[in-house]
């Protein structure tokens, strides 16, 4: 094992430790014996992430973070003149590690391994860059000319190009691009078919015209069973030719999950991570698949239950098993993409079904850092005060949710209005309780038993 092969294996174990800081440190080491790693330059901004927001900050920078980084990003300019490479790498990974999310100096890291003619490693640091902003026009334009030229995957290369087009419908370098590439497609495939011909036999035209078949299968929408039986088939023979491919084994591993041949799916996927053991998509996989053979499980379960009581109890045992394996699942997906904001949401939810309602409130509190959380979380922090017995803390999140709500008939509006009444109620603030009710019945007077609260509390008043 090498030296940098020792420093990731230790930074993986400070990371299971969540000792976070150590872990950043310990790969930054790494990637200066070994730059040349992209899955691992892609960890180190995930992890630095980490570390900004346990410690409130923000990832993408700002004015407390200037002083900071304005000694590497100096340093990298007068190295990226001097034309040593190498070394300005080096300087704005010390800038990124205090706002890892920067797309400008991300941009600059990417341009860098270019010049060091790290290909792979500026890919993968362009990619970050579009799933932090997805319109970002000139990492697309940068990500259609290398994943072409130096990966040699024209098809992957077009998708790229048409993500630019859409943001800019006359960019001629795009439509050029997607022209040439599209002709270089088919021309590839024409000489693979010569090629493979041989001579103008008629033998060699029937093997043509076979494999054209089989080329046309190939790209048919899976619709049926018998398509993905037959999709596998195609899978299997390219994992002949490109057996460390790790993608084509999740592929087929989905076919099978969608067949529901579970055992066979999560071989699949785990020949994934054999031959590619820093593949995040197959570890998730698994999960997603353990998750899918729950919710199956669970679903069989739940109807037999209707007709037989001597399973309820089984049944209640296993949705708490499913609501464990659910907060474990999405603590590790949290860390492994700390900045998905939408996940921390969805393990706000689980945490919020165990009852462990103050971890709960600081995932959702995090995810509201992507605005489309924003009114969901508010709602979600409202429930778990109540839960603790917060009426007032809860009546604040309810009504700053509501602010933040246009539409007054949606159902999200009326379960918030009706969750802010039960927050008075709760409170012994009747008449405040009664007036939510009031304008929730003027909106949807069949809504919940809002009628009849409304009656009751009348009621009260007049007693």
């Amino acid at each position: 094992m090498g030296h940098a092969d020792e420093l990731f294996k230790k930074a993986e174990l400070a990371i299971k430790k969540q000792n976070h800081e150590y872990a950043v440190e310990l790969i930054q080491q790494g990637l200066m014996v070994e730059p040349d790693h992209p899955e691992w330059r892609r960890r180190l901004h995930q992890v630095a992430t980490l570390v900004i927001q346990e410690n409130g900050g923000n990832p993408q920078g700002g004015l407390g973070v200037k002083l900071k980084v304005m000694k590497p990003e100096a340093n990298a300019k007068k190295l990226r003149l001097q034309k040593k490479h190498d070394l300005e790498v080096n300087e704005l990974e010390n800038s990124l590690r205090h706002q890892p999310q920067n797309s400008s100096t991300l941009s600059q890291l990417a341009r860098a391994l270019e010049s060091c003619e790290l290909w792979e490693s500026a890919i993968g640091v362009y990619e970050e860059i579009i799933e932090l902003d997805s319109s970002a026009v000139e990492a697309l334009r940068s990500l259609g000319k290398l994943v072409a030229s130096k990966r040699d995957d024209p098809e992957s290369a077009i998708s790229y190009w048409e993500t630019l087009k859409n943001q800019k419908p006359d960019d001629k370098e795009a439509g050029k691009f997607i022209r040439d590439l599209s002709a270089a497609v088919m021309v590839r495939k024409a000489e693979e078919k010569k090629k493979q011909a041989g001579d103008d036999s008629f033998r060699s035209m029937l093997k043509d015209e076979d494999e054209s078949a089989e080329l046309e299968q190939k790209q048919q929408i899976i619709r049926t069973d018998e398509d993905r039986v037959r999709a596998i088939k195609f899978k299997m023979t390219d994992i002949k030719q490109d057996p460390k491919n790790s993608r084509l084994w999740r592929e087929v591993g989905s076919l099978f999950q969608d067949l529901k041949q579970w055992d066979k799916a999560e071989t699949a996927y785990r020949n994934a991570l054999k031959v590619n053991s820093t593949d995040l998509f197959a570890q998730e996989k698994i999960e997603q698949l353990k998750e899918v053979r729950f919710e199956t499980e669970l679903s069989t379960l739940r109807e037999k239950a209707n007709s037989d009581d001597s399973l309820k109890g089984p049944l209640e045992e296993k949705e708490k098993e499913f609501i464990a394996f659910q907060v474990s699942a999405n603590k590790r997906r949290c860390e492994a993409h700390p900045t998905d904001y939408g996940l921390k949401f969805t393990y706000g939810l689980s945490l919020k079904a165990v009852e462990e309602y103050d971890e709960a409130i600081g995932q959702f509190q995090q995810s509201m850092k992507d605005p489309k959380n924003k009114i969901g979380a508010k709602k979600e922090i409202g429930d778990c005060f109540i839960a603790k017995e917060l009426p007032d803390m809860a009546k604040s999140q309810y009504a700053e949710a509501l602010g933040d709500l246009s539409d007054k008939e949606s159902d999200l509006f009326k379960n918030i209005k009706y969750a802010l009444g039960r927050a008075c109620e709760d409170n012994n603030n009747v008449d405040e309780a009664l007036q939510h009710y009031q304008e929730l019945m003027s909106i949807d007077i069949g809504f919940k038993d809002v009628s009849k609260r409304v009656s009751d509390l009348r009621t009260k008043n007049a007693s």
